[in-house]
């Protein structure tokens, strides 16, 4: 590869800047701050766990961690399905025909285990 073929592997100024709100003094993406009050208004369940954690702090892994205890180790049932749908991030909006983490949240049965970003301030 040429190294002016590798200047065009640059990512700079090619990927896209979602646009941003505040809520409640937290920056987010427009779509989740459209939909916030949804969100909001979401219902936990008593049994329900929580695993909130910063963005890019090992997440994933504690949701595989988690699944894998809750499972006693067996590898099948935590391949059921992508870690998305196991855990569903209650925040994240997405746009129509995909399902938001709060959709699949409330079609989960109980015990659910969800994930989240959001500062303790603005759980719901």
């Amino acid at each position: 590869m040429s190294l002016d073929e590798m200047k065009d592997l640059q990512l700079v100024g090619k990927y896209i800047q979602p646009e941003t709100r505040e809520v409640n003094g937290v920056l987010m993406t427009k779509i989740m701050s459209d939909n916030w009050d949804k969100i909001w208004n979401f219902q936990a369940k008593p049994d329900d766990l929580l695993i909130a954690s910063y963005a890019k702090s090992g997440t994933t892994w504690t949701q595989e961690i988690v699944d894998m205890i809750q499972n006693d180790g067996d590898v099948q049932k935590c391949q059921r399905a992508n870690t998305f749908d196991r855990h569903p991030f209650i925040e994240w909006t997405l746009p129509p025909p995909l399902n938001s983490g709060l959709d699949l949240a409330s079609k989960m049965p109980s015990p659910r285990t969800l994930k989240t970003h959001l500062p303790a301030q603005l759980l719901p």
